[in-house]
């Protein structure tokens, strides 16, 4: 298998070496590394050129995760796609356990990994209890898949149109439900692969109000699918608020938390 790895950067100066060594360090061989410097001007170009083994494309303008990808699915010449973000980490047979779980399992098209995440203190949590064969009716509920740990076919991200770029927070979980509506299959690999940095260097999760905003773009543009299965609005609507609530502080938690609590009677299962 061919496979192209995809590096958004934008002012990720502090953790790209590490992230770098970390494709680097795999016990599967990569085709490309393709970083694309989103904006960042001469001093991130400067930057980024001091790595070797890497294809730079440089935007003049900041254009946020979704369009640097894109910008890069297009010019990949392999068949499989890798994502990582400019400050995770990838364990070394990351790569090798994704190809030997796709080459035994041929139903598949994609497939994505367990996820640990941690901070400068150390390890956060570790997300392994994933459906082994995602199904759009789990899909919708909540976002299952990140994109670092996400290993797929470029064809599908063809078929499916690419990321939105018109969503600004939950892009990744919209490519997910786009690929499974359109006949895809996605498949995890459940062990601990990549690992996730969770800090407070301009990460758009940290922002309660933004993630609400996401998830409701999100909820909009796909309400076609959510009211096909029994509960699935309410669910959804339930988890928004209670999620950015607990991304939120003062008054703006409360009234988050309260909304969500309403939206849980309307829910026999919520209750």
């Amino acid at each position: 298998m061919n496979i192209s790895v995809i590096i958004p950067f934008f002012n990720g100066f502090d953790f790209f070496a590490e992230t770098l060594l970390s494709i680097a360090r795999q016990t599967y061989n990569v085709q490309q590394i393709i970083v694309i410097n989103d904006g960042g001007g001469h001093e991130a170009e400067e930057f980024l050129s001091n790595f070797n083994g890497i294809k730079i494309i440089n935007l003049e303008k900041n254009q946020g995760p979704s369009a640097a990808r894109n910008i890069a699915i297009k010019l990949v010449t392999s068949e499989w796609i890798a994502f990582c973000d400019a400050d995770d980490i990838w364990q070394p047979s990351k790569l090798e356990q994704q190809v030997k779980f796709m080459s035994e399992n041929t139903i598949f098209s994609a497939c994505h990994t367990g996820v640990t995440t941690f901070n400068q203190e150390g390890d956060i949590a570790t997300f392994i209890d994933k459906p082994y064969d995602l199904q759009l009716s789990e899909a919708i509920e909540i976002s299952y898949v990140t994109p670092p740990s996400l290993l797929i076919k470029k064809s599908a991200l063809e078929q499916v149109n690419y990321f939105d770029t018109q969503l600004k927070c939950s892009e990744d979980h919209d490519l997910t439900i786009r690929i499974l509506e359109q006949g895809y299959k996605i498949g995890f690999v459940n062990q601990p692969l990549i690992k996730v940095r969770r800090m407070n260097h301009g990460n758009i999760t940290s922002n309660g109000r933004n993630i609400l905003k996401g998830n409701l773009q999100l909820f909009k543009k796909n309400y076609h699918i959510y009211k096909r299965y029994d509960g699935a609005r309410t669910l959804f609507l339930y988890r928004a608020f209670m999620t950015a609530g607990g991304k939120s502080q003062g008054l703006e938690r409360k009234i988050l938390f309260t909304i969500g609590k309403v939206i849980s009677l309307t829910n026999p299962h919520l209750r």
